[in-house]
């Protein structure tokens, strides 16, 4: 039995009748190979897909647009070829669902069969995609990822480095697993989740949005401890301690970043600048460790970075001085400095 790829095409479309529709799901279920066959096609189809709606945005009236809003005299010493960092925040502001534009991806196959797909998203940009399972997943600014169907044990298996907000699609007997550092492990099955697990940072944090998680934890002495958490529960690993927190928290605002939103609620200054950072693409120099006793609460969404610093001057007593882009000696642009004292 061999099924054509424009039945396959139909079949991913969500186009085929029922009866249609079970002689292809059979056909999958007869080999491996016809599963990778039908994976290759979903992705070639994803990628057409954005690069059709990519060349559909009119760059030109989104960066005459971001011109327009940036204040005269700013940009003057950055030429025209170094305009991909305001690129990228124009990017972040329309929230175009583009992993070819919001960074890159590629897939490879190792001698052993596995497929695997790697998509990286761009600082300042946030990125929403499907993965061949028919998973969804929006990937936070700075952040990578890897996936792999696992033939040998079915399960489907994400490597996961910064942000991530997955909906997993339900398989029987193909368990989802994210593996945020190489001590913790996170399993599900069908359900939506978020993960921040940026390398540089020492707290994996794990919240619950519907269904249910389990989070696997792997310690020095070879000993496991399992929890599994509960819809608005979020668990906070701390890496170089091994201790485990759990608290209650609305999971839906937890994720607004995947819209652009950013939600502070009594959040540690220090904590607050990585987040900005990471969102604006920008590096702050704190010169005074009073900076950090300021605990935050803020809501935003696509203000300019300077309101933003003036809310939290206001709110902390800090003060701030935003120092222009500068061109490197490698022609490139270094990110922008903001220096922060009390």
């Amino acid at each position: 039995m061999t099924i054509d790829d424009t039945i396959l095409i139909h079949y991913l479309d969500g186009k085929l009748p029922d009866d249609a529709k079970a002689e292809v799901e059979n056909w999958l279920a007869a080999s491996v190979e016809n599963g990778k066959r039908a994976e290759e096609l979903y992705l070639m189809l994803q990628m057409t897909e954005r690069l059709r709606v990519m060349r559909a945005v009119d760059v030109e009236k989104a960066l005459d647009d971001f011109r327009a809003k940036t204040k005269k005299g700013q940009n003057r010493r950055i030429r025209s070829g170094r305009l991909w960092p305001a690129f990228q925040r124009i990017a972040a502001i329309l929230f175009i669902p583009l992993f070819l534009f919001a960074g890159y991806v590629y897939m490879r196959h190792d001698d052993g069969g596995l497929q695997t797909v790697e998509v990286h998203t761009s600082p300042g940009v946030i990125s929403a995609f499907d993965l061949p399972d028919g998973s969804k997943v929006w990937l936070n600014s700075g952040s990578s990822m890897k996936y792999a169907m696992r033939p040998k044990t079915g399960k489907r298996w994400v490597e996961l480095n910064g942000e991530g907000y997955f909906e997993v699609a339900k398989h029987r007997g193909r368990p989802f697993v994210v593996q945020a550092d190489s001590s913790c492990l996170l399993e599900v099955t069908g359900t939506s989740f978020n993960v921040c697990a940026y390398a540089d940072e020492d707290v994996i944090e794990t919240t619950l949005t519907e269904g249910s998680v389990k989070l696997n934890i792997l310690y020095g002495n070879g000993k496991r401890a399992v929890r599994e958490l509960k819809p608005d529960e979020k668990a906070g690993y701390e890496k170089h301690s091994g201790i485990t927190h759990l608290s209650t928290v609305h999971a839906v605002s937890g994720a607004a970043w995947r819209s652009g939103e950013v939600v502070f609620r009594h959040t540690p200054m220090d904590q607050v600048l990585r987040t900005l950072g990471r969102h604006y693409n920008v590096r702050f120099e704190v010169k005074d460790p009073e900076v950090y006793h300021a605990m935050i609460t803020l809501r935003f969404k696509e203000e300019p970075l300077s309101q933003i610093m003036d809310y939290l001057k206001t709110a902390s007593g800090i003060h701030y001085t935003i120092h222009q882009p500068v061109v490197n000696s490698l022609d490139t642009l270094e990110k922008q400095t903001i220096e922060i004292t009390k």
